[in-house]
């Protein structure tokens, strides 16, 4: 029975891979304290490397779908538009701001939330070559597991926002019941260490986010009507979201971009020579 063989090296070697990943942030937050910035320059490096690629391959696929759809054989004006060049680069500051927000927000994660990121590990793991077999009939193979991992990126995310929303709403790390929000990011705030001075400003930027998003859900009711609070509510609201959205999409992305092949849709486009009849 070769393939039963195969497929499990298969799924062994993924979820390795994917665990480099984790056990790359784990590693960091144990050591972030006294890491100068030529380390976290490094690890930031390699967290925004695995996220480059995942992002890159998303905007390439999507590139190649966008040309051979609607692209006339002779057109310049969407090579120009859509140039690989401008796309990466684009993609490498996104990866660049991601992997900020992860290596900040990796500083505030409970012991609860690192077992819900290897979890969510596992799960990709077992996923992706279901999502690759399930589009075998409608994708074609040259795309088929470039499909399947963007999916997976975006049930990642969503099974881990809804988590990390969940948990802020009904198992917040603070109670603030009853403060103003400037007690709070003054006197309340707990920041955890960090020796480089540029992952401190970004992990106090979200570690204050986060505090006004609870703030924001203990007392939405009872400052809603303060003029002097109300416009906080809705920052507090925002960051809820936001925050917690940036850092899911971040370790989606790093986890595939560990597995991604976008220089596999990097290469010259090809588009059809004839367009067909107009559609009105």
């Amino acid at each position: 029975m070769p393939r039963p063989s195969f497929m499990s090296y298969a799924i062994i070697m993924r979820l390795l891979t994917m665990s480099i990943v984790w056990l790359t942030l784990l590693v960091w937050v144990f050591n972030a304290y006294r890491a100068g910035c030529g380390v976290s320059a490094g690890v930031l490096a390699l967290v925004a490397g695995a996220v480059f690629v995942a992002g890159s391959e998303r905007s390439h696929l999507h590139r190649r779908a966008l040309f051979n759809e609607t692209t006339q054989h002779e057109g310049r004006l969407l090579r120009l538009a859509y140039n690989g060049l401008l796309i990466n680069f684009r993609d490498s500051l996104v990866a660049v701001l991601l992997a900020v927000v992860l290596l900040a927000s990796a500083l505030t994660f409970a012991p609860q939330q690192w077992s819900l990121l290897f979890a969510d590990l596992l799960l990709l793991t077992l996923l992706i070559p279901r999502l690759a077999r399930g589009l075998g009939t409608e994708v074609r193979s040259a795309y088929r597991f470039a499909m399947a991992r963007q999916w997976a990126v975006w049930i990642s995310l969503l099974v881990l926002w809804l988590e990390a929303v969940m948990s802020l709403v009904l198992y917040p790390p603070a109670d603030y019941t009853g403060m103003r929000w400037q007690e709070v990011v003054t006197y309340n705030l707990t920041v955890p260490d960090a020796a480089c001075g540029v992952i401190e400003t970004a992990t106090r930027i979200f570690v204050t986010g986060q505090a006004i998003a609870i703030w924001a859900v203990q007392n939405g009711a009872r400052v809603a009507n303060d003029p002097t609070q109300s416009v906080m509510l809705w920052v507090g609201y925002s960051t809820l979201v936001g925050f917690t959205f940036l850092t899911a999409l971040a370790y989606s992305r790093a986890l595939i971009g560990v597995m991604g092949r976008p220089w596999e849709l990097w290469g010259k486009l090809s588009a059809p020579a004839q367009s067909g009849p107009a559609v009105h």
